[in-house]
C-alpha cells in the first residue's frame, strides 16, 4: 500500500510538472507569478499545490480546507468561463474529484485522498487540454456573447466591422 501511495504521489507531481511552466534558471523563484494566469487560476494553482504538501506531509485539516476552497472557486462565477456541455461537465467531474479529496481527507485516509488528488489533477489537465484544443472557437463564441448585448441607445445587437481581441482579464487569455 505504502508502495502505492509513493507511486501516485510521484505520478501526481510528475503531472504537475508538465502542466505547470518550471521558472527558468537564475530567476527568482520568489519573483511575483506569471501575470498570464488569471486571479482565479493562481487560486486554484495554489490550493492544488497546498493539497500536494498536504498529502505528502499527512497534513489531513490542509488537505481537506484545500480541497474545499477548491470546490467553492469552481462555483465562482470567473469559473464559468463559457456554457458548453462538454465545459459543464468537466467542472462537475473537478468538483466530485474535489469532494472526494475532502471527505478522505477527513476519514484519514491517505490513500484515497491521494487518488483523488490525481483524479482532481487529472480534470485540470483534461479541462485545460479541451480549452486550448478550441480556444478560437471559444474566444469567436465570447466575442460574439459580447457584442450581442443590447446597447442603451440602440433597440437591437451591437454591430461591429472590427472585432477586438479578448483583454489580457479574459479568463480565455490565461489558456
Amino acid at each position: 500500500m505504502k508502495r502505492l501511495l509513493i507511486l501516485s504521489v510521484l505520478i501526481t507531481s510528475l503531472v504537475m510538472v508538465c502542466v505547470l511552466r518550471a521558472d527558468p534558471p537564475g530567476q527568482d523563484s520568489t519573483a511575483a507569478p506569471p501575470s498570464n494566469l488569471t486571479p482565479l487560476m493562481r487560486m486554484k494553482l495554489d490550493r492544488s499545490k497546498a493539497i500536494l504538501e498536504g498529502l505528502t506531509l499527512e497534513e489531513f485539516d490542509k488537505i481537506a480546507s484545500n480541497a474545499r476552497a477548491l470546490r467553492l472557486l469552481s462555483t465562482e462565477s470567473g469559473w464559468n468561463v463559457i456554457q458548453t456541455k462538454e465545459y459543464a461537465s468537466q467542472s462537475r467531474d473537478f468538483q466530485r474529484a474535489a469532494d472526494l479529496v475532502a471527505e478522505a481527507a477527513a476519514e484519514k485516509d491517505i490513500h484515497r485522498a491521494t487518488m483523488g488528488y490525481v483524479a482532481l489533477t487529472v480534470r485540470c489537465v483534461e479541462c485545460h487540454s479541451y480549452m486550448r484544443k478550441h480556444r478560437v472557437e471559444l474566444m469567436k463564441l465570447e466575442v460574439e456573447l459580447q457584442y450581442s448585448q443590447p446597447c442603451p441607445d440602440v433597440s437591437g445587437p451591437i454591430e461591429r466591422l472590427v472585432v477586438p481581441r479578448p483583454s489580457r482579464s479574459s479568463p480565455l487569455a490565461s489558456l
